[in-house]
């Protein structure tokens, strides 16, 4: 038995990513219920350092149409049926008349499956999940994440024989690297610009960006610095200016990986600018491929202090204490508490994607995570 508290938290993705649906809610709308999966609480996990498996064994059945109620968005209607909200993209472009993704109303009607299919049951684990849904995978659409690495390989689009000043859908550009990179011909390159830092966390590292659309490479010249490409996906107008980079928009949520050495890092940055990260949301890490890091090992975010006594000395405030000079040990006396898990879904020499499978409580940039050797 290690020192360290055990706490093995597995994700179903067949199953729900939120075990604790209030079933008397679900049952508002019969055709959305769904019987709660597992029963080990996490309390009895912690207490016993046992693991807890959420989503554990049978379907999940998907109706072809669910109906909104009040507070719902497309994030947590996806990861109801789905059990990855990730899938929203998917359910958005089956439902062609919501115009914006952040505005559904009670009442509307929302097709989870194409037109025209039947009823679906999603079968518990990532292996059975249909690849129509493709509950497994995140797909990163308008944002994204740049170590320091990345960012000094990325090029630039320096032109077009184009006569408008926006740049769309198939047409042609000029793009130019910097000195020491060697792009990859006939290669897919985003189209980005960074985000300003006054809209991130200040402990934040590494770049994040806003997604404008999709370059294909499809020649370079060396001698002149200068290669041809063309705009295949354009989110908004382009322009001359905007950098372009080899930026990880998919990540696939595959099974866990028995990690093969012990690693401590940071929380480095969120996807976007986001002080608190939860469950099926995805944050970056200061270790990666140099350190030892490999797709499919998880982390355990850990946190060691008074919860109550930090949210006082960011406050300022203390009311109700009839005790006011109770002992406090030192910081570091504290014993460690794991507070969420998470699966790595990218690797990069000196950073990784991870996505957090599980949370008891907020994940906040600085965290420390750390994986350790057997889980």
């Amino acid at each position: 038995m290690k020192k360290h508290l055990k706490l093995a938290l597995v994700l179903g993705l067949g199953g729900s990513a939120f075990a604790g649906l209030d079933a008397a809610h679900a049952q508002d709308d019969e055709e959305a219920y769904v019987p709660p999966m597992g029963a080990s609480s996490l309390s009895d996990a912690r207490e016993r350092r046992q693991g807890v498996v959420l989503g554990g064994g049978g379907g999940r059945f998907v109706p072809p149409v669910y109906t909104v109620r009040r507070g719902d968005t497309l994030w947590d209607i996806t990861g109801r049926f789905y059990g990855n909200p990730w899938g929203w993209p998917q359910v958005w472009s089956y439902n062609p008349e919501i115009t914006n993704p952040h505005w559904i109303y009670p009442q509307d009607h929302i097709r989870l499956v194409r037109d025209g299919e039947a009823p679906t049951v999603l079968e518990g684990g990532p292996a059975n999940l249909t690849a129509r849904a493709q509950p497994g995978s995140l797909f990163l659409r308008d944002q994204g994440y740049l170590d320091d690495d990345a960012l000094r390989e990325a090029g630039v689009i320096i032109g077009s024989p184009e006569e408008q000043m926006l740049l769309s859908n198939f047409d042609e550009i000029y793009v130019r690297f910097g000195d020491g990179v060697q792009p990859r011909p006939d290669t897919d390159y985003t189209v980005f610009r960074e985000i300003d830092l006054d809209e991130r966390e200040p402990e934040e590292s590494g770049t994040l960006v806003r997604i404008f659309g999709t370059v294909h490479l499809r020649s370079y010249d060396a001698e002149r610095g200068m290669g041809r490409a063309v705009i295949t996906e354009s989110l908004d107008p382009i322009e001359r200016g905007f950098r372009i980079a080899a930026i990880p928009r998919r990540f696939d949520v595959v099974p866990p990986r028995e990690n093969a050495r012990d690693v401590t890092a940071h929380v480095a940055a969120t996807l976007r600018p986001l002080r608190l990260s939860a469950d099926s949301q995805l944050v970056f890490v200061d270790a990666g491929a140099e350190q030892g890091v490999e797709v499919g090992n998880r982390f355990f975010v850990v946190r060691a202090g008074d919860e109550w006594r930090m949210a006082q000395e960011v406050g300022g405030v203390t009311y109700g204490e009839t005790v006011p000079e109770a002992p406090e040990p030192d910081e570091d006396e504290y014993l460690p508490e794991v507070v969420a898990e998470g699966r790595v879904v990218n690797v990069r020499p000196n950073t990784s994607a991870l996505f957090i499978t599980r949370s008891t409580r907020p994940v906040i940039v600085g965290d420390t995570v750390e994986m350790r050797r057997g889980f």
